[in-house]
């Protein structure tokens, strides 16, 4: 099993929010931050709800409530400053300062994501969180699904 410090240094090296240019045509990709959530968190929600439920019943079943709260707490707190660097590297680079409202909330987004993804390898279950690690990695923000998941397409940011 992976342990969360040697997963933080994997998570620390990602080119949070940087684009790969060559993975566009792979994503539906959308340049606003309003878009995201006014248009697409309905369809996100529709989306990540029932693996969010499912991996949650499965976590608590084998390591616990407070084994999962302190995961979040964990990589919350260690993820906190580059998250916001680069997030904001992203608004400015992208000119949408005006969007910037809802930063708190997209990274609290990032945050659970990247929890679940950890949870998961801990439970080595390889589902849907680590499906969206890869897209993070790619330099996205992954903010919906269109068609039924793993068919279909990630809308990202």
């Amino acid at each position: 099993m992976i342990t969360i410090d040697d997963f933080l240094q994997e998570v620390l090296q990602i080119n949070w929010f940087e684009h790969c240019k060559d993975k566009e045509n792979k994503y539906y990709v959308i340049h606003s931050v309003f878009e995201a959530y006014d248009v697409w968190n309905e369809q996100m929600l529709k989306t990540w709800e029932p693996h969010i439920f499912t991996l949650e019943k499965m976590a608590v079943n084998q390591i616990g409530d407070t084994k999962i709260d302190e995961i979040f707490s964990n990589i919350s707190a260690k993820t906190e400053d580059i998250l916001w660097q680069k997030w904001s590297n992203f608004i400015f680079r992208w000119n949408l300062e005006e969007e910037s409202s809802l930063s708190a909330e997209m990274l609290d987004m990032v945050k659970r994501d990247i929890s679940w993804v950890y949870i998961e390898k801990v439970l080595n279950a390889q589902g849907f969180f680590n499906t969206l690690f890869k897209i993070y990695k790619d330099g996205y923000f992954p903010c919906a699904w269109i068609g039924n998941y793993p068919n279909g397409q990630a809308v990202v940011l």
